[in-house]
């Protein structure tokens, strides 16, 4: 695995391998830069990893919820994330003091950033594949796109997962809603 620094002047793309599997890859071409794992199939627990940092994140509580981030095997909160009612958007807050909105970019919520306090994109992901194959309309897949000061940021790598944890999420509560 690759560190997602290496990546800056290449396309990045979030995927998932296998329609059924909550197992998402960032990649660009044949280069992995991190990973997404859900540990059941229904369950909000999922393990992010890239080639400097493993964290695990975890939705809890259902009047109040929250997404809590830890480093993977540790029980001490380093960052929490919480949605506003809608679920397109929300607050991150990381241990130390950083703050970072997130949000759905246009009206249809098929673009969502994560943005710093000026309100400025630092990364955004955008609905779509590297390539169009028929068998990807059932697959979450996104672009993921780096603002040149995402880049600088030391937490460039937690919000490249997390933000895609977010958004697995979102589509997921959305596809169930629309179900019932």
């Amino acid at each position: 695995m690759e560190p997602i620094r290496n990546a800056q002047t290449i396309p990045l793309y979030w995927v998932q391998p296998k329609t059924m599997a909550r197992t998402y890859l960032l990649h660009s071409g044949e280069t992995e830069y991190a990973t997404l794992s859900f540990q059941s199939a229904f369950g909000s627990l999922a393990i992010a990893e890239t080639a400097e940092h493993a964290w695990s994140f975890k939705r809890m509580g259902f009047f109040n919820p929250r997404v809590t981030v830890r480093r993977a095997n540790e029980e001490i909160d380093l960052a929490l994330y919480q949605p506003r009612w809608t679920g397109s958007e929300g607050t991150l807050s990381i241990s130390g003091g950083r703050i970072f909105q997130w949000k759905a970019t246009n009206f249809w919520a098929t673009k969502f950033a994560f943005l710093d306090s000026a309100g400025g994109a630092i990364l955004t992901f955008k609905e779509g594949s590297q390539e169009g194959r028929f068998s990807d309309l059932f697959k979450t897949q996104a672009r993921l796109e780096i603002e040149s000061l995402g880049w600088q940021l030391p937490e460039l790598d937690l919000l490249v997962t997390l933000g895609w944890y977010l958004l697995v999420l979102y589509h997921e509560d959305t596809a169930a809603a629309a179900a019932a």
